[in-house]
């Protein structure tokens, strides 16, 4: 019985990898009111650099049929790196009253 074992144990290899790319850019978990682990790593940020935060704004389109809804990225605050924790998370740091919350979008800011 060693096959469906080893095909158990890729298949959630493979999905915790899929999972990991979606949250790819995201806040992963809020440790704070100014802090927060963020899924961007080693080879993607460095502690100093800059990012803005954003969240998506949707609104149902009542010109389209289906229900479908609108949803734009709309910018919330800024913050910066502080440590980077290991190859997919690092800590980012906002000023007080900068909103964050599990999920919202992380980018790094181009100079």
């Amino acid at each position: 019985m060693k096959i469906p074992f080893l095909a158990a144990l890729a298949l959630g290899v493979a999905l915790s990898g899929c999972a990991h790319q979606a949250m790819r850019g995201s806040v992963a978990m809020k440790v704070s009111d100014d802090q927060a682990h963020v899924c961007l790593g080693e080879g993607e940020v460095k502690p100093g650099d800059k990012v803005t935060l954003f969240t998506n704004q949707c609104t149902p389109d009542a010109s389209k049929t289906g229900g479908k809804n609108l949803c734009k990225k709309v910018p919330v605050g800024e913050g910066v790196i502080s440590q980077i924790l290991n190859e997919h998370y690092s800590v980012m740091s906002v000023s007080k009253g900068t909103p964050i919350d599990e999920g919202t979008i992380v980018e790094k800011m181009t100079r």
